[in-house]
C-alpha cells in the first residue's frame, strides 16, 4: 500500500509539472539526456514514460515502450504536435527503417534541437535510411535542418571517413619470407620445365 501511494504521489507531481521542468529534473547533467545517470531511479523513469504517453496520447505507448528513455527525452524536447508526429512516425514503421532509431532520438533530445531536427528527419526519412546519410545527419543535424549543408555532401564525407577507417583497421598484408619466395620460384620453374619437356615429346612423336 505504501509503495502504491508513493507511485501515485510521484505521478501526480509529474502531471502537474511541465515537460521542460521534468526533463531538467530527470537529467542530472543539465539538458543533455542521460537516462542512466545516478539519479535515474527505475520508478521515476517509469513515471516519466507515463507522462510521455500522456503527451502523445495512448496510441503513442508503443513508441515510448519500444524506444524507451530515448523516446521520452525526445518527446520532452519537442512541442506536443511534433512529439505526436514522432509517435506517428514510429507507428508507420518508417522510423524502424532507419539504421539506429534511438540514436536519432538522442540527437533530437539534445539542447536546441527538438522540433527542427525531428521534423527534418521525418520529412527526409527515405534519404537518411542510408547509413552514410544517417551518420552525416546525426553529426550536425541543424546544418541540414536549416539548409546550411546538403545531405549528399555530408553523406559523401561520411562514406570517405568510413572507408578510410576500414582501410586503417584492415590487417597489413603479410610479407613472404625468403624460404617461401624460393619455394614459389622453384615450383614455377618446375612447371615451366615440365611444359617444355611435354612439348618436345609431342613434337618428337609427330616426326
Amino acid at each position: 500500500m505504501i509503495h502504491w501511494f508513493t507511485l501515485v504521489s510521484v505521478l501526480c507531481f509529474l502531471m502537474a509539472a511541465s515537460p521542460a521542468d521534468l526533463f531538467a529534473q530527470f537529467n542530472p547533467y543539465g539538458n543533455r539526456f542521460n537516462p542512466y545517470g545516478p539519479e535515474a531511479d527505475p520508478r521515476v523513469r517509469r513515471a516519466y514514460r507515463e507522462k510521455a504517453v500522456a503527451i502523445v496520447g495512448a496510441n503513442g505507448r508503443d513508441f515510448v515502450e519500444t524506444q524507451g528513455d530515448e523516446a521520452v527525452a525526445a518527446i520532452f524536447a519537442c512541442s506536443r504536435p511534433v512529439a505526436e508526429r514522432l509517435a506517428e512516425f514510429h507507428a508507420s514503421g518508417e522510423m524502424g527503417k532507419l539504421p539506429r532509431p534511438r540514436d536519432l532520438l538522442r540527437v533530437v533530445a539534445q539542447p536546441r534541437h527538438g522540433d527542427d531536427v525531428a521534423l527534418w528527419a521525418i520529412h527526409h526519412a527515405g534519404e537518411i535510411a542510408d547509413t552514410d546519410s544517417f551518420d552525416a545527419y546525426l553529426l550536425s543535424p541543424l546544418d541540414y535542418a536549416l539548409g546550411l549543408k546538403q545531405l549528399e555532401t555530408g553523406a559523401a564525407e561520411s562514406r570517405a571517413r568510413r572507408l578510410n577507417q576500414a582501410a586503417i583497421a584492415a590487417p597489413p598484408a603479410t610479407a613472404l619470407s625468403d624460404d617461401q619466395k624460393l619455394a614459389i620460384g622453384g615450383g614455377i620453374g618446375f612447371l615451366v620445365i615440365a611444359v617444355l619437356l611435354l612439348r618436345r615429346r609431342k613434337q618428337a612423336s609427330n616426326w
